[in-house]
C-alpha cells in the first residue's frame, strides 16, 4: 500500500475516533453529574484524556509517513513504533489507575446512589467505545499499523472501563457494595497486561526483532518456487511500524548474466511486495555461489589479470585481435570464458586459428570451459 493512501486511512480512523470521543465525554461529564454517578463522571475524564492519545497518533502518522530523505535513508516509520510504545506505557497508566481507584473504593464505598439514567449513558459509552474498536482493529489490519492497533486496544480498554461503570452503577443501585470496585481491579489487571503486550511488541521492533516465523516461511517458500533460484539463504527480516523490510540472498545459475540475474531479482522483489502486502521493502541479493564456496572464489585472480595472461597467450593468434567480447564466469575453483568472435573467424582457413586461441587458453591456470561463439553484424 502506498504510503500517501495509508496515511489517509489512519488519519480518518483516528478523527473519528476523536469524534466519537469527544461526543462520549461530553454526555458522560453532563449526566454524571446530573445523575451523581461519580463513576460515570471519571469515566468521562478518562474518555476525555483519549483525545490525547489521538493527538499523539496523529502527530506521529504525520511524521512517521514522510518519504526517505539524506538523514533518513530507511524512512521515519520508527516514529510510529515510538508512539505505540507511548500508547502502551499509557495503558499501563491507564490501568494502574482503575485498579488503584477500585482498591480505594473498597474501603471508601460511594455513598449516594446515583440516578438510573446514568445506566443508559454508560451503556451508550460500551457501545460507542466497542465499535471504535472493531473499527480500528480492522483498518491496523488492512495498512499493518502497530500504531492503530495499539489505538484499538486502547479503545478495547475504555469499553472495559465503562462495563465496570454500568456494573458499579448497577450495584449501587441494588445496594450490593464492592462489587465494582472488585470488578474494577480485575479489569485494571487486564488493561494493564494489554499495554505490556503492546509495548513488548514495539520494543521488539526497535531491537529489529525477525517477523513472524511462519510469514518468514511462506515467503522464503514463494522464493523458492522460482526455477531460475536454486537456493535462498541469509534472509533477514524485520519490522518498523508493523511494516515488513526484507533483506534476502538468491543463488542462481553462475553463467546467467547480470541483465538477467537482475531481472529475475526485480521481478521476485516486486512479486512478494504483490503477494505478501505487509512487506512494504524488499532487497535481494543475487548470488551465483553457496556460501561455503565464497571464499574460494576470491583466490582466484581478477578479470584484468585474467586479460594480461590471454594477451600473453594468443600474441600469435591473429584471430585473437577480432574478439568483440569475453565473458567470465566465477565458479568455486575455476573460471569459465565465453568468447565472441565475428562470423567471418568460421571461415575455413581461420578455424585452426580458433582451436589453438582454446587450446592456449586452457593451459591456463585457474581456466576451466572455453566457449567460442560467432556473431553476425
Amino acid at each position: 500500500m502506498e504510503a500517501d493512501n495509508r496515511y489517509r486511512i489512519i488519519k480518518k480512523v483516528t478523527l473519528v475516533g476523536a469524534l466519537v470521543n469527544s461526543a462520549l465525554a461530553a454526555s458522560q461529564i453532563v449526566f454524571g453529574i446530573i445523575g451523581h454517578s461519580q463513576a460515570l463522571l471519571a469515566d468521562g475524564f478518562h474518555t476525555l484524556s483519549d483525545l490525547a492519545t489521538d493527538i499523539i497518533i496523529l502527530v506521529a502518522i504525520r511524521h512517521s509517513s514522510k518519504a526517505a530523505d539524506e538523514d533518513h535513508p530507511y524512512g521515519h516509520a520508527r516514529i510510529e513504533t515510538l508512539a505505540s510504545v507511548a500508547l502502551g506505557i499509557i495503558l499501563i497508566g491507564v490501568g494502574l489507575g482503575i485498579g488503584y481507584r477500585g482498591i480505594v473504593s473498597i474501603f471508601s464505598p460511594i455513598g449516594v446512589n446515583p440516578d438510573t439514567i446514568t445506566l443508559l449513558f454508560a451503556g451508550l459509552a460500551i457501545f460507542g467505545k466497542e465499535f471504535l474498536y472493531h473499527y480500528t482493529i480492522r483498518a491496523s489490519k488492512l495498512v499493518y499499523s502497530n500504531l492503530l492497533e495499539s489505538n484499538a486496544w486502547h479503545h478495547r480498554s475504555d469499553a472495559l472501563s465503562s462495563i465496570i461503570v454500568l456494573i458499579g452503577i448497577s450495584a449501587q443501585i441494588l445496594g450490593i457494595p464492592h462489587m465494582d470496585a472488585v470488578a474494577a481491579v480485575l479489569v485494571a489487571a487486564m488493561i494493564s497486561t494489554i499495554g505490556f503486550r503492546l509495548m513488548r511488541k514495539a520494543l521488539n521492533e526497535l531491537i529489529d526483532t525477525s517477523l513472524d516465523f511462519e510469514l518468514v516461511d511462506n515467503i522464503k517458500t514463494f522464493m523458492l518456487d522460482n526455477e531460475c533460484i536454486r537456493a535462498v539463504h541469509s534472509l533477514r527480516t524485520r519490522s518498523m511500524g508493523g511494516q515488513g523490510y526484507i533483506d534476502a540472498e538468491i543463488r542462481v545459475d553462475p553463467r546467467l548474466t547480470v541483465s538477467e540475474a537482475h531481472y529475475i531479482a526485480f521481478s521476485l522483489e516486486r512479486q512478494i511486495k504483490v503477494d505478501f502486502p505487509q512487506i512494504i521493502d524488499v532487497r535481494i541479493h543475487v548470488d551465483p555461489l553457496a556460501e561455503s564456496e565464497h571464499d574460494a572464489v576470491t583466490e582466484l585472480p581478477s578479470r584484468s589479470q585474467l586479460m594480461q595472461e590471454f594477451q600473453t597467450a594468443w600474441k600469435n593468434i591473429p584471430c585473437a585481435d577480432q574478439i568483440e567480447s569475453i565473458h567470465l564466469h566465477y565458479l568455486k575453483d575455476q573460471v569459465e570464458i565465453d568468447i565472441s568472435l565475428p562470423e567471418s573467424c568460421f571461415a575455413q582457413n581461420q578455424s585452426a586459428e580458433v582451436d589453438r586461441m582454446i587450446q592456449q587458453t586452457r593451459q591456463l591456470p585457474h581456466i576451466g570451459q572455453v566457449r567460442v561463439f560467432f556473431s553476425r553484424k
